[in-house]
């Protein structure tokens, strides 16, 4: 159980260099889908210290024009189309040798190619290419399933008992869109019933990119795993994702500031508010003496003799902030966990709320609460439901 860390193509420094000091709470690493074959030193720390390493081969995104994986045996002339996958078992069977070929060769599991599903046909499609995947590879195969949050749960637990048919036992579960900081309460208890439906189907399950949603459903134990990149990609959209990577690249800001253009920045976590921001909001609240300790609230790492640490190393103090609250909620006894939770959440949100009231940036946003809230309410149901 733990959290698994979803490296950017940056990163494998930063994370060879963390997982060297054996950090409690980490179940795995996910290199790179471009960067992979860089990332082998990162990859060798997370074997020493018996974390899982795994790789993309985000297939998903293959459906639509704009994102380009050169130099991968099956990055397609022409987007995948999966009506057509469904149809043809040659090119089914082409498509899972060249998957397979293109893991690197220090990765601990194989990550079958998969769609994104939103209906019956697509589920299928997927359970194939994994029940293939597993054919050709061996037992160390990790499935990945991407779902419409719209997905009805009693779906959902019959392809759970699908993939567990095919031979799965381990699957990352991704719902979309899932996450951020503006989620109802009946759409979080829709994603911890599909968690459920895998884990009941006798599935080890990763509640994919899912911040502190995936956090509670490991306190839970909706999910055994839940992963994150670092400083970004603590949610799923997917059809953001086809979107952006329609559109051309945005050059770089004419400043040189690393905010608003050349990719994603890793964000700025605030483990006193449970939320991860931009760096200009960040530095912020970590500059404003009334607060910065509540906020920060980390004295691990390059944090421990600084209080402005999660500012100057925003990557190595994600690593180090989340693990460490993976690994307290773990040491806990199981009946415990929910409660650890409760507590987390509760003063974030107090916390979040004082920031609104007084001391917000004229130019910055109103810290949402809504996600918070559905968690906690949810939360008391489950606690409320098992003592009834």
């Amino acid at each position: 159980m733990g959290i698994e860390f979803r490296l950017g193509g940056q990163d494998h420094k930063k994370v060879e260099d963390f997982l060297a000091g054996h950090p409690g709470g980490v179940s795995a690493i996910v290199l790179d889908t471009k960067a992979a074959k860089h990332q082998q030193a990162a990859a060798e720390a997370a074997r020493e210290g018996d974390v899982a390493v795994y790789f993309d081969p985000a297939t998903e995104r293959l459906t639509a024009p704009g994102f380009d994986l050169p130099g991968l045996a099956y990055n397609p002339p022409v987007p995948y189309d999966v009506d057509q996958l469904a149809r043809d078992h040659r090119a089914r069977a082409t498509l899972v040798a060249e998957v397979v070929e293109a893991h690197p060769a220090f990765v601990t599991a194989v990550t079958p190619p998969h769609f994104f599903v939103r209906d019956e046909r697509t589920a299928n499609l997927n359970v194939d290419l994994a029940e293939r995947t597993l054919h050709e590879h061996g037992p160390a195969v990790r499935a990945t399933v991407v779902l419409t949050s719209r997905f009805p749960v009693a779906s959902a637990a019959e392809l759970a008992r699908e993939y567990y048919r095919a031979g799965m036992r381990v699957v990352e579960v991704r719902i979309s869109p899932l996450g951020g900081e503006d989620e109802g309460v009946r759409k979080v208890r829709s994603a911890f019933a599909v968690l459920q439906a895998f884990s009941d189907a006798g599935l080890t399950v990763t509640a994919g990119l899912s911040g502190n949603i995936g956090q509670v459903a490991l306190a839970l134990g909706h999910a055994g795993h839940y992963s994150v990149g670092i400083g970004m990609r603590e949610r799923v959209d997917h059809a953001a994702a086809i979107s952006r990577q329609k559109q051309p690249p945005k050059p770089p800001p004419a400043d040189g500031s690393p905010e608003g253009g050349g990719g994603p920045i890793a964000g700025i976590y605030l483990p006193g508010a449970a939320l991860t921001v931009s760096r200009k909001i960040g530095a912020g609240y970590l500059s404003n003496t009334d607060i910065r300790t509540r906020v920060g609230g980390c004295r691990l790492g390059a944090c421990g003799s600084s209080v402005n640490g999660p500012a100057n190393d925003p990557r190595g103090h994600y690593l180090h902030a989340r693990a460490a609250e993976v690994d307290k909620l773990l040491t806990a006894p199981a009946p415990w966990r929910a409660g650890i939770e409760v507590d987390r959440l509760t003063r974030a949100r107090e916390l979040r709320l004082m920031i609104n009231r007084k001391y917000r940036a004229e130019d910055g946003p109103e810290l949402p609460v809504r996600t918070i809230n559905s968690l906690l309410e949810d939360i008391a149901t489950e606690r409320e439901q098992k003592t009834a």
